[in-house]
């Protein structure tokens, strides 16, 4: 019989047991969460995002199944801050990182890289399906009414626009880390082309093309 404190070794590998009551467990679950986790959106850390990314592209190389990676940026973000304060600005991103799990599925997964910085994957998903779903975040967010953070004020709103860059697994690379640097390319060349737009690592086929919405800038 194990007893609390005993260890296992396995290969390299050494493992404490632990009897843990209710207050210990959920102590235990809230440390993981404040780890793994951005403490202002609920989203991810990039840590944990580049963890679940590794354990996805390993099942996705096993199933031969696609999946794919996005990058966001907010627009002239600096704008916010410089307009209306950091609260609003602290604000503008926690209700970005909503919009962005609102349009994700169950399974897929969403980050915050750090600023006004985001990243998702998304499970079984090919390309086309990719833009489409880096659309609706992109317009989700476009028609948004964001909270300006005033004392004594009457509820004021903002706008703020996203760029998006896309790219696929297995089409454009199978490293993961590569998947975030050619979405992070494609990012910078929406923002080029004139920002609150979608562009993608490599072009979708001639079928496809319709996909893609024009850009509405801001």
């Amino acid at each position: 019989m194990l007893e609390n404190g005993d260890k296992i070794s396995i290969g390299e590998t050494i493992l404490r047991f632990d009897l843990l009551d209710e207050i210990d467990r959920e102590y235990q679950r809230q440390i993981h969460r404040l780890i793994s986790h951005d403490d202002l959106t609920g989203l991810l850390s990039s840590r944990s995002f580049f963890s679940e990314l590794r354990r996805e592209a390993g099942r996705a190389t096993a199933e031969n199944r696609p999946f794919c990676v996005l990058m966001m940026d907010g627009d002239n973000f600096k704008l916010v801050n410089d307009t209306y304060g950091h609260l609003t600005g602290s604000k503008t991103i926690e209700e970005i990182g909503f919009a962005i799990m609102t349009n994700l599925r169950s399974g897929d997964a969403a980050a915050r890289f750090g600023g006004d910085e985001f990243a998702a994957f998304l499970l079984d998903a090919d390309l086309a399906q990719a833009v489409v779903a880096a659309e609706r975040i992109r317009a989700t967010i476009e028609e948004y009414q964001f909270s300006i953070v005033r004392q004594g004020k009457s509820k004021e709103t903002h706008h703020i626009t996203v760029s998006i860059g896309v790219s696929s697994f297995p089409t454009d690379s199978s490293d993961p880390i590569e998947l975030v640097e050619m979405a992070d390319s494609a990012l910078y060349r929406a923002k080029h082309d004139g920002r609150n737009s979608v562009a993608v690592y490599s072009e979708l086929p001639a079928q496809s093309a319709e996909i893609i919405l024009p850009s509405r800038r801001g």
